[in-house]
């Protein structure tokens, strides 16, 4: 199974909304320029983060996109499956009963194939709802507090060059 880009791209556009300073909005365009996306793209991503209730948005000029609930609340699980949607990983088609129609068992042989596949994907979903988006946070930069950026100046550049001139010193 390869996971699409989009998943990636979503935890970026996660994290960046939940790093903003002072509760304000961040511009899609800004989220756009930093993540190197095009508008367009960027907008379908974003649409599925907000269906999926995990973003808000509000329009205007004073408008943008937020986290519709905090890090803590987010899971590895909640951006895969705003993204992949929840479909089953594996379905069979039949193929079984097809390759061999004399052998009765082939009926039973692809409700296995099925059950085999559908453990594994509650496994595997299980272990992404274990991790929330605060924690890979915490995790990723080694600190218990999550800094700081205004995005929306200059894509973050002065406050990154800040953070990083901090921890030189």
């Amino acid at each position: 199974m390869k996971i699409k880009s989009g998943v990636e791209q979503a935890v970026c556009i996660l994290v960046i909304l939940a790093t903003q300073t002072g509760q304000q909005h961040v511009k899609s365009d800004t989220i756009s320029a930093r993540l190197r996306v095009s508008p367009s793209y960027l907008k379908k991503i974003m649409r599925k983060l907000v269906i999926s209730k995990l973003i808000t948005s509000v329009p205007g000029n004073s408008g943008g996109f937020a986290l519709a609930k905090s890090p803590e609340a987010i899971t590895m699980l909640d951006i895969l499956e705003a993204i992949e949607g929840t479909s089953p990983f594996f379905q069979t088609e039949g193929l079984i009963q097809y390759v061999f129609p004399e052998i009765p068992a082939a009926e039973a042989g692809s409700k296995r194939l099925e059950a085999i596949f559908l453990e594994a994907q509650e496994q595997y979903m299980a272990s992404l709802a274990k991790t929330t988006l605060a924690e890979a946070i915490h995790q990723t930069l080694n600190r218990e507090k999550i800094e700081l950026v205004d995005w929306n100046r200059a894509l973050g550049s002065p406050d990154i060059a800040q953070l990083k001139e901090q921890r030189n010193h």
